[in-house]
């Protein structure tokens, strides 16, 4: 497949910049991209380009394309961030558990 030119949902640009801000992840799209290599480890997809890796994924996992699993990834990482905690340390321990951090 080789470039993959990554198109954000527009209704998520704001809540990516937002968890990125909070959570000193950097901007909207770092944020994204933070969540998408996160979930493509996850997934066990091989190391290479950003377009391969997402391929390799739809493929093996059924997803009827790149911008579908992207727009899962992106909803995923959200959710851990965005869903409240009991204490800061209840939420590392949510994000350690679903690999968003070591």
């Amino acid at each position: 497949m080789g470039k993959y030119k990554l198109r954000i949902p527009r209704n998520l640009k704001g809540r990516l910049a937002d968890v990125g801000a909070a959570h000193k992840l950097g901007s909207a799209d770092e944020t994204a991209m933070h969540f998408l290599n996160r979930g493509l480890d996850h997934y066990k997809a091989p190391a290479g380009d950003l377009g391969d890796r997402l391929s390799a994924v739809v493929e093996e996992q059924g997803y009827s394309s790149e911008d579908e699993l992207v727009e899962h990834l992106l909803l995923r990482g959200l959710r851990a961030y965005e869903e409240p905690a009991d204490s800061p340390e209840a939420l590392a321990a949510r994000l350690r558990g679903l690999g968003y951090i070591d």
